[in-house]
């Protein structure tokens, strides 16, 4: 038994025919695009399946409810009361899970992950199932579907800025007044006020309402690309789940810098008007209705240009474009050689020997650490809760810091501790066996770079180069020969390629003397490389009678 009676219902339509188990469990999985059409879940379908020319994936499903199980049983996907009923002796998926990849031909051993959307619904009662999806069908409808980024982009947000700026901007001579204090301070105005375009929420609830989601399903997508080696399947433009769904963390963050820069762009407006016209200090001075006539218009233009404006932190995207792109589900993936910073740095090079694509991601590091700019807490308890455990682990780490130093220790890894450690910005790995190769090779690389910075920083540039190209050449040379260490003659030039390296760090030692002590205990990890000592008795141990 591994048929099942698969129905989908749209909005005005219902569609039913039989289906493998195995295809209804891609069906459920692909929810996680939440798609609200069936044309949208077909598409969202190819997550999971290869599509096959000329074929759709539910051809075999009719106009009409027919809920009588077959075979294996039911399967009933509601897209507008998001529901999912599973009678089914074939499997029982649930809003969380996995389903094996199909490539056309037949299911292969490669097993993609799925996140479906908290609001989503399964049940197994039959009896009952048209009950549940009447009542959330009305629910949803009374819902109204809210544009949010009309409201986030558009003259609302321009208007908000130009008014909100304008009264700070009068202010700041009869106040206490630091101007980048205030223009945070209109910021987290703009995001913590409920709205009524908005439906009495404030942006921010709207930013958070669906981020968790979104993220889940950008992980899934980055993952199926690593595993298949191909882009995955993204949202069409015009979607329902592309048009009105959330923000993802990319957005939220390019969303921060938006409203900063508009922000930023008007205060210095106001600054060079005042140069030609008094603002709000006297008969003669400007209006904030004056201002608003031409400043609204202006930002709209500001706006615009900075989000098609490359960026070459971003390898040359435009804002829109990476928002656009996490709308639509796409990962953010740069061949390995492109995802390198800096081309004298071994631990860039080895991340672009790795196979498969590199993903990138902004982070909010450079966002201000306020409650309204945080992404991560839905309340303001939570936010302040984790605010306290983050200064509780500072102030311990702190202490323990002190401790070390007084004790003249530091951690060397693996819960080892070593004295008097030469390496300052590099994490030192240990020697022991049971460190597997690749991260001892990986250990090689940080005290590479940590040495190389040192060569840059007080040797000639030329001079300082040749010695950079030459360790990096010997560090390629050995992660050339790991990757091909099956090989008979790979084996047999491990050795010399390590004596090699020694050498090249013999000759650093000759024309920058004050870097002996980390040559010494870099050719010192060379030589214990492929022969790691043994952990003596109680080593490794995090009892190690420190108090801490």
């Amino acid at each position: 038994m591994s048929e099942v009676r698969l129905v989908v219902r749209e909005a005005g339509h219902d569609w039913s025919g039989t289906v493998h188990g195995s295809s209804a469990d891609r069906a459920i999985a692909a929810l996680s695009a939440d798609p609200v059409t069936l044309a949208e879940l077909e598409t969202a379908f190819a997550r999971f399946e290869k599509r096959s020319p000329n074929r759709r994936f539910f051809s075999n499903l009719r106009s009409g409810l027919n809920e009588e199980p077959y075979d294996a049983g039911l399967v009933i996907i509601d897209l507008v009361a998001r529901l999912v009923l599973v009678d089914s002796t074939y499997s029982s998926p649930g809003p969380i899970g996995e389903i094996d990849y199909h490539d056309g031909k037949c299911s292969t051993d490669t097993w993609l992950r799925y996140h479906l959307a908290d609001d989503w619904l399964f049940t197994s009662d039959r009896c009952q199932w048209s009950v549940l999806a009447a009542t959330r069908r009305r629910e949803r409808a009374a819902r109204s579907t809210l544009d949010a980024r009309a409201v986030f982009y558009g003259r609302p947000l321009s208007e908000f800025v130009a008014r909100e700026t304008f009264a700070a901007y009068t202010r700041r001579k009869t106040t206490a007044f630091v101007v980048d204090d205030t223009i945070k301070g209109i910021h987290a105005n703009w995001l913590l006020t409920p709205r009524d375009d908005l439906d009495g929420a404030c942006p921010r609830e709207l930013v958070l309402e669906r981020h968790n989601h979104l993220e889940w399903d950008l992980q899934d997508q980055s993952e199926r690309w690593s595993l298949l080696r191909e882009c995955p399947p993204g949202l069409n433009e015009s979607s329902f789940a592309f048009r009105y769904g959330g923000f993802g963390t990319h957005e939220v963050v390019l969303y921060y810098e938006l409203v900063r820069e508009l922000l930023w762009s008007c205060w210095d407006r106001l600054v060079e008007l005042e140069k030609v016209q008094p603002i709000a200090d006297g008969p003669q001075s400007l209006t904030v209705g004056d201002f608003l006539a031409n400043e609204v218009p202006r930002l709209e233009c500001e706006r615009d240009e900075w989000l098609d404006s490359p960026d070459p932190e971003f390898h040359g995207r435009r804002p829109r474009s990476i928002i656009a792109r996490e709308r639509a589900r796409i990962p953010e993936g740069v061949c390995g050689h492109e995802a390198i910073v800096d081309p004298d740095c071994p631990c860039c090079q080895m991340m672009a020997d790795m196979p498969g694509p590199v993903f990138w991601h902004l982070d909010g590091c450079n966002m201000d650490d306020d409650f309204a700019f945080d992404y991560r807490h839905r309340t303001r308890e939570e936010w302040e809760t984790t605010e306290r455990e983050r200064e509780e682990f500072h102030r311990r780490f702190a202490a323990e810091q002190e401790e070390r130093k007084r004790l003249g220790l530091v951690v060397s890894g693996f819960g080892r501790e070593e004295r008097d450690s030469v390496w300052s910005s590099s994490f030192s790995l240990g020697d022991a066996d049971d460190v597997p190769l690749g991260v001892r090779l990986f250990g090689i690389g940080g005290h590479l770079a940590e040495l190389i910075v040192n060569l840059k920083s007080k040797s000639s540039a030329v001079e300082a180069q040749r010695f950079i190209d030459q360790l990096n050449r010997d560090f390629g040379n050995l992660r050339e020969l790991l990757q091909n260490s099956e090989s008979s003659l790979a084996e047999a030039l491990i050795e010399p390629t390590l004596t090699h390296f020694a050498e090249s760090l013999a000759d650093v030692v000759s024309i920058r003397p004050d870097l002996s002590a980390k040559c010494e205990s870099f050719t010192n990890s060379l030589a214990q490389f492929l022969n790691p000592r043994l952990p003596e008795s109680g080593e490794g141990s995090s009892d190690l009678g420190y108090p801490f």
